[in-house]
């Protein structure tokens, strides 16, 4: 039996004190091309949920596993994911119930009214990438500006 796991989480974004002159080049290369599984040098397979801290969408295309302070990881999905939005909840499901994996799910939600809040379609996790809170802010500011 598939046991599915869903859990809600608001975004909170980062402060993002002062302007980036120009994108580093790590960034640049992480936000210029779709990514592939192949794509994810350091790739985490599996993220236990017991350290997951919080959840946040970028845009309908990128979201940040938040572990600790330092410890966060990028999810680049190939597509767009309908419903993911930042400043909405991120819902993820998973089949083990214990850590969210490659292959798992995540999905937006749309929200109908006060309290009509129904999730998205399942997009599916290609792999783990692991960030720095710097290359987190660049990335922010790069989605920001439609880079």
């Amino acid at each position: 039996m598939k046991m599915v796991v869903t859990l809600l989480c608001l975004w909170a974004g980062l402060a993002f004190a002062g302007e980036q002159p120009a994108l580093p080049a790590e960034v640049e290369a992480i936000l210029s091309e779709p990514s592939a599984q192949s794509d994810y040098a350091e790739e985490e397979r599996c993220l236990p949920i017991h350290r997951i801290r919080e959840i946040d969408a970028l845009d309908n295309r990128h979201v940040v596993f938040r572990m600790s302070r330092k410890a966060l990881y990028l999810v680049q999905l190939p597509h767009r994911c309908p419903g993911l939005r930042r400043n909405d909840p991120v819902a993820y499901e998973t089949i083990n119930g214990m850590s969210v994996c490659r292959h798992d799910a995540i999905r937006g939600t749309f929200r109908y009214g006060p309290g009509d809040t129904r999730l998205g379609p399942p997009c599916a996790i290609p792999g783990f990438q692991e960030v720095t809170p710097e290359q987190l802010a660049a990335i922010r500011e790069a989605l920001r500006q439609g880079k």
